[in-house]
């Protein structure tokens, strides 16, 4: 079998961070890529297309409805564009020029993030309130103006401390009429918010397709009420306007199904015991080595609920230096800055990559430490 990789010097890498896009995110499964090879062979009508795969996913993940998209930032603009446009495809067609009307999106200040442009792509002006410490009712309440086209939550731990909560945000902007988007690119698992954020009430729920899911990379998910999810049908690529760019080939749309009904059907509890086995593994390879002072934590980078392996790197060292040594044997780790350490997450690690890992973090050790 020819092989392109060597061919073309790319070089493969162990993934240890996380499942980020800068490395590719996470693997697809032997059944996704089948999937993707058996309509990559054919022709479809991608509407129709669509439709039947968002009826599918929406019964397996007890939603009204859900719509495919070319990853969760797509899902973002998409979502944005559908508030904006308030079910006139006039309105649509002119984004990102917004012709009278609501043309705000309402983010918490804790909250305001890089991933936000995407509803300035849509066309949205952003209005932040409250500060960066703490969100009132009130500041919420006042926000919400006839120029209000929805509000945007995103539920990541990082943002929990200055934030409303779901709940109060939901009811706010729900008794003014106005909808609330949830960006929760990352926020699996558990499993169950697949369906938790929709059942608080919120009016869209994005989610990445290629991190836990499993799925392609550049794909993503909307899940939400029906009223929506029929707009982004009627907008959303392959229509023409300023989510064209943002099509999902026919392939990622059906790989994005078979992955999540793979993900729904595994023992979560299997899967977490095997991640915890592999992080232990991580663990005990630092320990009692002088470079590290290795120590557990039991969540994801946003909260997700799935361990990994930190480690401070004593001094003279540096935790960046920890990583450079590990990238030049093959492997991608992260770092921390507020913990001041790296870390290793379990995600994509096979058992035999993880064996890896742990030789190279040995050895890392008996190099610094010389």
């Amino acid at each position: 079998m020819r092989d392109y990789l060597a061919e073309y010097g790319i070089r493969p890498y162990i993934n240890a961070h996380d499942t980020i896009t800068l490395y590719g995110a996470s693997r697809m499964s032997e059944e996704t890529w089948e999937a993707m090879r058996q309509i990559s062979r054919c022709f479809v009508d991608l509407p129709e297309l669509q439709k039947i795969l968002g009826e599918r996913i929406a019964e397996l993940t007890h939603n009204e409805a859900a719509y495919l998209t070319n990853g969760a930032a797509g899902a973002v603009q998409l979502c944005a564009a559908v508030c904006l446009a308030k079910g006139d495809p006039y309105r649509y067609k002119c984004l990102p020029k917004v012709k009278g009307g609501a043309d705000e999106i309402v983010i918490l200040h804790s909250q305001h993030n890089c991933y936000d442009k995407a509803l300035e792509a849509a066309g949205a002006k952003l209005r932040i309130v409250g500060d960066a410490d703490e969100v009132l009712p009130f500041d919420l309440q006042a926000s919400i103006t006839e120029r209000t086209a929805a509000v945007f939550y995103c539920p990541a731990a990082t943002f929990r401390r200055g934030s409303l909560s779901l709940e109060e945000t939901v009811a706010i902007a729900h008794e003014k009429n106005v909808p609330v988007i949830v960006d929760a690119a990352a926020q699996l698992p558990p499993v169950e918010n697949l369906w938790e954020y929709t059942g608080t009430g919120a009016d869209m729920v994005m989610f990445s397709g290629g991190k836990t899911l499993c799925g392609p990379q550049t794909s993503g998910l909307i899940v939400g009420k029906k009223e929506y999810i029929l707009d982004c049908q009627r907008f959303g690529a392959p229509e023409h306007g300023v989510c064209r760019s943002a099509k999902s080939s026919k392939e990622s749309m059906i790989g994005l199904c078979a992955a999540i009904e793979q993900y729904l059907k595994e023992d979560q509890t299997k899967v977490s015991r095997r991640l915890y086995g592999l992080t232990e593994r991580m663990l005990g390879a630092m320990e009692g080595a002088a470079l590290y002072e290795p120590y557990l934590v039991d969540h994801g980078s946003v909260g997700q609920t799935y361990p990994r392996a930190f480690a401070h790197i004593r001094a003279p060292h540096r935790p960046s230096d920890v990583v450079q040594t590990m990238r030049e044997r093959g492997i991608f780790i992260g770092t921390d800055p507020m913990e001041d350490a790296i870390y290793l997450s379990p995600l994509n690690l096979t058992d035999e990559e993880c064996d890896e890992v742990c030789k190279a973090l040995r050895e890392a050790a008996e190099e610094f430490g010389r």
